[in-house]
């Protein structure tokens, strides 16, 4: 009963910030509600038992993607943007294609029913993971660590040069 109650208030959690990401007006607001679904996000895989896919949610999204988008609103001086208004086609766009993955969605968990998974072998398990990550794909992976901390290097550089600058 409580494993439910606590999945049940990191979905609706979920649910409520990502709401409020959407709805907020202010970049810097919809940053730190994205920080919150992420978090929320990784505390409902905790509760389904994925220990792994949670540690990675908090690790590379709250830790990495979060942070990117942060400085990418401290970096752009959003008083400077000017509102521009869309025509009619992406407008629909933007509303039909969400509406249109509802109607999938409900189609597909209410009009086939709600199917288990087949029972087969177990899944990945963490020790074979991280074998196969450091071993076969170690290249791959130092390359891509390479490049996310020079990003972040870039990122904070160029964030150093604008806050140098004197208007005057």
């Amino acid at each position: 009963m409580i494993p439910q109650l606590v999945f049940g208030f990191f979905a609706a959690l979920t649910v409520l910030c990502s709401l409020l990401m959407i709805l907020q007006r202010d970049p810097m607001h919809c940053v730190l509600y994205l920080a919150f679904t992420v978090l929320a996000i990784a505390g409902v895989f905790f509760t389904l038992q994925a220990d792994f896919v949670g540690a990675i949610q908090l690790l590379v999204y709250a830790g990495g993607i979060v942070v990117l988008y942060l400085f990418v609103v401290i970096i752009i001086n959003l008083s400077q943007l000017q509102a521009e208004r869309r025509k009619f086609f992406p407008t629909l766009f933007l509303v039909a294609v969400p509406l249109l993955g509802l109607a999938e969605l409900g189609y597909l968990l209410f009009a086939r029913g709600f199917r288990h998974a087949p029972e087969g072998p177990a899944a990945v398990t963490l020790p074979r993971l991280a074998a196969e990550l450091l071993t076969t794909y170690l290249i791959p992976f130092e390359v891509s660590s390479i490049l996310l901390l020079a990003v972040l290097i870039g990122a904070i550089i160029i964030a150093r040069r604008e806050v140098g600058r004197d208007p005057h």
